[in-house]
């Protein structure tokens, strides 16, 4: 059963991710990706399917994922509140 509104582990060793589901509005994804033995790994950040692109840990991944969602739904919050205002009048 997938847990909503809270960052859930998945994989394992080279094959890691973290996925965060908000409601049915955002799904936001966090892989690792290792390049070869040698080079360490890249984390790749994603909301709904698109790429936000690369990062150096999954700590930063997480953070981006994080702060567009927010901001996302702080946008989403407000003009939900002003149609509700509407319905009252």
């Amino acid at each position: 059963m997938r847990k909503h509104g809270q960052w859930i582990r998945w994989g394992r060793r080279s094959c890691e991710g973290w996925s965060i589901q908000i409601g049915n509005a955002y799904r936001g994804s966090v892989v690792r990706q290792n390049q070869n033995r040698d080079i360490s790994s890249i984390w790749t950040a994603s909301i709904n399917t698109q790429e936000l692109g690369k990062y150096p840990d999954r700590f930063t991944a997480v953070k981006r994922v994080e702060e567009l969602i927010e901001s996302e739904m702080r946008l989403a919050v407000r003009d939900w509140e002003v149609y509700l205002g509407t319905k009252k009048t």
